[in-house]
């Protein structure tokens, strides 16, 4: 494919066969040039198994995000649960900062939020504010007292949110500092 090329005037050669390259021939490689013939239809170092890559991150994020939703029904302490399921966000982050490779990297922010969401969507969380609304509800018709039906919502909404923003903080933005 290279020598049907003029390259007389070239003093380039390919690092791989040595055979003479021009600028019409020639693809830069991070080692030197080579020649269309010696790089071939292979694609990139970059971008070979992406998708396994990509598959075993979500895996992982979904795996992390179904464990978390079986852990944050669990922790019943008001206002303090959001603190909480912040830290346990962080040290599941750095468990899964281990696996994220440099190849996938602008879009492992995407692959995790969508792991972690498919995750605790098969969790039982998934289904824990509907019955915080029934139970705010029951608590407001018995006269208990709508400020304990709130902060049981306000616990039970913001404590998936402190789970993922502590799993991101500890594996893509950690990444980027």
């Amino acid at each position: 494919m290279a020598s049907k090329c003029s390259h007389e005037d070239s003093r380039l050669t390919c690092t791989e066969c040595n055979a003479p390259l021009c600028s019409k021939c020639l693809v830069q490689c991070p080692v030197g040039f080579r020649c269309k013939a010696c790089v071939g239809p292979a694609s990139s170092p970059l971008k070979s198994g992406s998708s396994m890559l990509v598959a075993r991150l979500l895996a992982l994020s979904g795996v992390i995000g179904l464990g978390g939703g079986w852990l944050m029904p669990m922790i019943r302490v008001p206002y303090i649960a959001c603190i909480i399921c912040y830290f346990l966000g962080i040290f599941c982050g750095r468990f899964l900062a281990k696996f994220i490779d440099y190849r996938i990297e602008n879009n492992a922010t995407k692959i995790i939020v969508f792991g972690l969401l498919i995750g605790l969507s098969l969790s039982p969380f998934s289904v824990y504010p509907f019955v915080m609304l029934e139970l705010l509800k029951s608590s407001v018709m018995s006269g208990a007292g709508i400020f304990g039906g709130l902060s049981m919502i306000a616990g039970s909404l913001f404590s998936p949110i402190g789970f993922v923003v502590g799993v991101l903080r500890s594996t893509v933005w950690r990444q980027r500092w």
